[in-house]
């Protein structure tokens, strides 16, 4: 689960900042709002990915694949959607 979570933050991370062009043709609010969610979930995924865990629990429970992957791809697909 850490080598997909580390994968898929990866992938998620390179297509939302070096092709942001690719997602959304305009820089409208709503799309960096949307970028802004998706780089919160990348960012939780890497936490996971490398195997960190947070002290604090709540911190913990939000880095879980559970609640990381879905936030990226639902971002992913709302950036599409807009597109």
């Amino acid at each position: 689960m850490r080598a997909v979570s580390l994968l898929i933050a990866g992938v998620a991370s390179i297509i939302g900042l070096v092709f942001p062009f690719l997602l959304a043709r305009q820089a409208t609010g709503l799309n960096q709002s949307i970028l802004l969610v998706m780089m919160c979930g990348v960012a939780g995924a890497f936490v996971y990915g490398t195997g960190f865990k947070p002290v604090n629990h709540l911190l913990r429970r939000c880095t879980e694949p559970a609640v990381t992957w879905p936030v990226m791809l639902i971002s992913l697909g709302a950036l599409v959607a807009l597109r």
